[in-house]
């Protein structure tokens, strides 16, 4: 939605999606969970790995990288955030 508020209203893109107002603005007011920070950091460290292994690595050989640097994830949730 945010995308998209510059060219439409809040009010249009809830009615769109089926969301109610107040709903979509305490949605917005929360704050991000622990979870999603986490891989938001995960997925930058994904995405240096996927750049210095010339962008040819899947997620199988990301998650094995991961893992040599010492960062504990599971190969699914590499393959999510790819």
């Amino acid at each position: 939605m945010e995308d998209y508020r510059q060219d439409y209203p809040v009010k249009v893109l809830c009615d769109t999606l089926g969301v109610s107002f107040s709903g979509y603005y305490a949605w917005k007011k929360q704050p991000m969970s622990e979870h999603c920070r986490e891989d938001g950091m995960l997925a930058d460290q994904i995405q240096e790995v996927y750049q210095s292994c010339r962008q040819v690595y899947g997620s199988p050989r990301i998650h094995v990288e991961l893992q040599a640097q010492g960062i504990n994830c599971s190969r699914k949730r590499v393959a999510r955030l790819m």
